[in-house]
């Protein structure tokens, strides 16, 4: 039986070229493929023609991001704190809660002679107290301790951010900026979560 024979260096050579070569080819095609599966406009992509260097390529790539307008996100910010209440405020609160307790005790003295059977026992619900008069700083009122010292106000700030509607990514091993236009509308105003569900309008590529 002959020996095995050893391949050449030629033949290694052209077997790893070829593998380089289909790495490239099955990489190319799926970064295609992935390209018209989420394209949901249907516009077709855009191939540039290759520049000479990456600084023509850079030009032409800040250009057409201009070119392509910017639209504003809004981001809403609501800050929630407690403040002292003015002497004025708390005064307020004061009297609301003296002719809430007061409207009490008329419906407790009205339900009262509803349910009196005879004269005296009418006279008697004059004299009735409710669990919430003592102590308080109008006479027949409850304690001025209920009316709270401080109160809660919100302030709602809102934040505005021009955005790109095309932007660019720099692949510098394959030579060429990836880009991608959204789907909204130059000068449209949309808030943050709405900027998160952005659909893509159409890829590009600037090769050099």
């Amino acid at each position: 039986m002959n020996a095995l024979e050893r391949p050449s260096s030629l033949a290694v050579f052209a077997t790893v070229a070829a593998s380089g070569v289909v790495g490239l080819l099955i990489y190319a095609g799926l970064f295609y493929a992935n390209l018209r599966r989420v394209n949901t406009s249907g516009a077709a992509d855009v191939v540039s023609p290759v520049f000479d260097t990456q600084q023509q390529a850079q030009r032409e790539v800040d250009q057409w991001i201009h070119n392509g307008g910017t639209y504003t996100v809004t981001t809403t910010q609501r800050i929630q704190r407690s403040v002292p209440l003015t002497p004025q405020e708390r005064r307020k609160l004061e009297l609301l809660a003296d002719e809430q307790r007061r409207a009490k005790i008329e419906a407790s003295y009205e339900a009262c002679l509803n349910k009196a059977a005879s004269d005296l026992a009418k006279e008697l619900c004059s004299f009735q107290q409710t669990p919430d008069i003592a102590g308080s700083a109008v006479p027949g009122l409850s304690a001025a301790s209920e009316i709270p010292n401080t109160k809660l106000i919100e302030t709602v700030r809102v934040a505005r951010k021009n955005q790109p509607r095309r932007t660019c990514t720099l692949v510098q091993d394959y030579r060429r900026f990836n880009c991608v236009e959204f789907d909204v509308n130059a000068g449209a105003e949309i808030t943050s979560d709405e900027q998160t569900t952005l659909k893509i309008k159409a890829y590009r590529q600037f090769r050099f």
